[in-house]
């Protein structure tokens, strides 16, 4: 299991890995027009853009190519492309990612008593690519809380 830290840094978010170095950034820019979420990761910028009914499902895409989009309806997040595959999660106190039941990832929110600063303690299996839980950080913390998700 790799493990992992993420923490907010002003609306934006923050992945690093066990040794502290920077892995990916969830990037959040709200104008007076437009609201707009990016992953930056890799020297790269992959576009977040919500799309469904209601806006509640997301679609992470590098260059118009979907990479992953997600099915809100079906508690999954689908890897497009050749090799699909299909996650399934639960989003609760603890978040969790699985791939034919076996758990991929688990998010964890601990607020630090003495700041309030929020903390999310991530463990991910070796096989988990880095982008994956970048967009599940992003749709458990972002999507599903500005829909009003369960504590």
């Amino acid at each position: 299991m790799k493990n992992y830290t993420a923490h907010y840094l002003k609306k934006d978010i923050l992945l690093t890995n066990e040794s502290q170095k920077l892995v990916g950034k969830i990037v959040d820019e709200c104008t007076w027009f437009k609201i707009r979420h990016s992953i930056d990761y890799l020297s790269r910028t992959y576009e977040i853009k919500n799309v469904g009914f209601l806006k509640n499902d997301v679609e992470l895409s590098l260059s118009k190519r979907v990479i992953y989009f997600t099915d809100l309806e079906k508690d999954r997040i689908i890897k497009s492309g050749q090799g699909v595959r299909i996650y399934y999660f639960k989003l609760a106190k603890i978040n969790q990612l699985f791939e034919k039941g076996k758990l991929l990832i688990e998010i964890v929110e601990n607020i630090k008593k003495e700041t309030k600063e929020s903390i999310l303690d991530i463990k991910a299996d070796d096989s988990v690519e880095d982008l994956l839980i970048l967009l599940f950080l992003h749709y458990s913390t972002k999507e599903f809380n500005s829909l009003g998700g369960s504590d």
